[in-house]
């Protein structure tokens, strides 16, 4: 069975729902805490490299939020899931994206 856009973006929300509250409760260091992270940046890198016409990087303009350089993981069209317009799936720190992509590939999938 083919894996959707939308089923790889649903994943990206749940789970990133789930890190943020074990973040929260557990403190950032839990092993839970970091195998979410984990798994919200390798559904992310699934999104990205399988779905280039639909899904581009571009670093996010609120980085400084954050305390580190990162990337908004942008749709081309607005997609709706669990009735909320989505034109984004989730941040990814830059030293992370840094782990799971080349450099070239991080090149290729910026601002496409």
């Amino acid at each position: 069975m083919k894996v959707t856009l939308e089923t790889v973006l649903e994943r990206i929300i749940a789970v990133n729902h789930a890190w943020k509250l074990s973040r929260e409760e557990f403190g950032q260091d839990f092993v839970a805490t970091k195998s979410l992270r984990d798994t919200k940046s390798s559904l992310q890198a699934t999104l990205v490299r399988d779905f280039p016409e639909d899904v581009y990087l571009k670093v996010a303009t609120d980085s400084e939020s954050h305390g580190e350089t990162m990337f908004s993981v942008r749709l081309r069209k607005p997609i709706t899931i669990n009735d909320v317009v989505r034109v984004d799936a989730e941040h990814l720190p830059a030293r992370i994206a840094k782990q799971i992509f080349s450099e070239h590939e991080i090149q290729k999938y910026l601002g496409n």
